[in-house]
C-alpha cells in the first residue's frame, strides 16, 4: 500500500512593488516629521542626518514589522543610510529591500 506524504505548502506570501512600497515609505516618514517629501528634505536639514537617520530607521522598522516582514526589516539601518544620499528616501529604501529578499531585485518587496 502507498503512503502519500503530505504536500509542502508555502508560507502566505505579499508581492509589493518597489514604487508602491516607496510611496508608502516616503508617505509613512513624512507623517513622521510632519509633512510630505519636502518635509523629508526640511527635517534632514534642520536636524541633521544622524538624527534623521534614526527617525527613519524606527519609522520603516515599525511600518515593515506592522507588514509581517521582520526578516526584512532587520536591513533597514543600512537601507535608510544609503537613501540618505537620494532625494526619493522611500524608493531607495524600497530598492535596498528589494535587493535583500527572498527575490531579489524582482521589482517588488517580497513579504513572507
Amino acid at each position: 500500500m502507498q503512503t502519500i506524504a503530505p504536500k509542502k505548502v508555502e508560507a502566505f506570501q505579499v508581492k509589493i512593488s518597489v514604487k508602491w512600497t516607496g510611496a508608502v515609505l516616503n508617505a509613512a516618514i513624512g507623517f513622521a516629521v510632519g509633512g510630505g517629501v519636502g518635509a523629508i528634505q526640511s527635517f534632514i536639514i534642520k536636524k541633521g542626518k544622524r538624527e534623521a537617520e534614526k527617525l527613519f530607521t524606527r519609522t520603516v522598522t515599525s511600518r515593515l514589522k506592522a507588514w509581517g516582514a521582520k526578516k526584512l526589516a532587520t536591513v533597514v539601518g543600512a537601507a535608510v543610510t544609503i537613501a540618505l544620499n537620494y532625494l526619493d528616501i522611500g524608493t531607495q529604501i524600497a530598492k535596498q529591500l528589494d535587493k535583500r529578499d527572498k527575490r531579489p531585485n524582482n521589482g517588488y518587496v517580497d513579504i513572507y
